[in-house]
């Protein structure tokens, strides 16, 4: 109930962003919420599922078979048949024929023919291969769903990477300025040369150029942010920009997702269930038939006050296949082969999905390791950069080797923040995969 609440809640909120002319998201599981509501892979999704029950439905009506056709006539013998019988029947000469016009001009008739099976094997079992349809469908949507939802973490992830990489950039411009001031500060003094100079502007340039890079890609994720979300291109949407802190590794994560397993199984039993009812071509079905009629006769004309004369019937109608239908032996093999297979698909399944959530947490564990590892060189960088600025403000450092260690800096701090949005996307993977079930 607290959970229905709080998508509610989201969901509001997004509404009211929507109205006021743009799309904030604060964290990746209102990107999730947004999805869920407005993504086109879940609208399809939803008209899959109730497609499903339909069939379901369709079956269970169509194992019953209940018809009633009614069919009403009316013909005008503008020419009546002409019988000939033996003359010795009205007092004739025996050995002879008298011609007879027999039958009346104008006839109509009503009929009214019910039926409904009492006993359909066949269609009895193509209810459970409909219903085990439904299963493999929902699995099917669970998967996709699954997908989408990494696409998204990817993605949200990204723009947070390049934000963060923005900002490291942006503090680096800074500092790049002001080490572009101090050798042209020093080149007036004679102390410099002017290709130090123009090789501290040329790294200043290098870096704007970065920055502008990085805001493009940004964009970019943005634009497979409105993909994945269905918003419309024209819609500002932005993702709050979290501080890059020191993250901590979680040692007591686990992967335990196994939704291939659940997929192949379900498609599994879907085949089984068809292949036994494909097996029960050759089976009897007894049905419950009926008849209503009324026929009218004048020679006079359609529906004068002639008698409308009555007739019908009841009882029970079998019908036993005893020719074999070549078609229908062949699908009850393919059937079975096909069965076969989805067992194997099963159990490869099974070992995927295993060797999966091995993966998961070594994608974790690799990425958090590369994290702080880099998170040291940025911090030695650093002191190495500030080190080498004192010396060169002293004369003894060249400035080659002072903006080379500059961007060794630059390039780390990048690194640092670009291994943190992996680690965040790893986790969110795991996360993912253990939630969708």
């Amino acid at each position: 109930m607290r959970l229905f609440f709080l998508s509610a809640f989201l969901l509001f909120c997004f509404v009211a962003s929507a109205q006021s002319g743009s799309i904030q998201f604060q964290s990746l599981d209102e990107v999730f919420a947004y999805a869920d509501k407005h993504s086109s892979t879940f609208k399809n999704a939803t008209q899959q599922s109730i497609l499903a029950k339909y069939q379901v439905l369709a079956a269970k009506l169509a194992q019953w078979n209940f018809k009633g056709d009614a069919t009403f006539s009316s013909i005008d013998n503008t020419k009546l048949t002409v019988s000939y019988l033996p003359a010795e029947i009205f007092g004739g000469p025996a050995g002879t024929f008298k011609q007879i016009t027999l039958g009346q001009r104008y006839v109509s008739n009503l009929n009214i023919a019910p039926q409904i099976d009492i006993l359909n094997p066949y269609a009895f079992a193509k209810v459970k291969v409909a219903r085990n349809y439904e299963a493999v469908t929902d699995a099917n949507n669970m998967l996709n769903k699954k997908n989408l939802y990494e696409s998204l973490a990817g993605t949200y992830y990204n723009i947070l990477s390049y934000q963060w990489q923005i900002e490291v950039t942006q503090k680096s411009l800074i500092n790049a300025d002001t080490l572009l001031q101090i050798m042209q500060q020093k080149q007036k003094e004679g102390l410099a040369r002017t290709q130090d100079a123009n090789n501290a502007a040329a790294n200043q340039l290098a870096i704007q150029d970065k920055l502008q890079q990085l805001e493009v890609l940004l964009i970019q994720q943005y634009n497979n942010l409105k993909i994945w979300c269905d918003i419309d291109a024209s819609m500002p949407v932005s993702v709050l920009s979290t501080p890059s802190v020191k993250n901590h590794f979680d040692a007591t994560l686990t992967a335990s997702g196994h939704l291939q397993q659940q997929q192949t199984e379900a498609q599994k039993k879907y085949q089984e269930a068809d292949w036994r009812a494909a097996k029960k071509w050759f089976m009897p079905t007894l049905s419950l038939v009926g008849n209503l009629a009324w026929q009218q006769n004048s020679n006079a004309q359609f529906y004068d006050n002639s008698v409308w004369n009555n007739s019908n019937y009841v009882g029970f109608k079998l019908i036993i296949p005893i020719v074999p239908d070549a078609n229908k032996i062949a699908t009850a093999k393919y059937g079975h082969i096909n069965m076969v297979i989805a067992d194997i698909n099963m159990n490869h399944a099974a070992l995927q999905d295993s060797i999966n959530n091995e993966q998961l947490l070594l994608d974790y564990k690799k990425s958090f390791r590369s994290y702080e590892l880099n998170g040291k060189i940025e911090t030695l960088k650093e002191d190495n950069y500030q080190k080498n600025l004192d010396i060169y403000k002293e004369g003894v450092l060249s400035a080659t080797d002072l903006i080379n260690s500059f961007n060794d800096w630059l390039n780390s701090g990048l690194n640092t923040v670009a291994q943190l949005a992996n680690t965040e996307y790893a986790k969110s993977k795991i996360a993912i995969n253990n939630f969708l079930k």
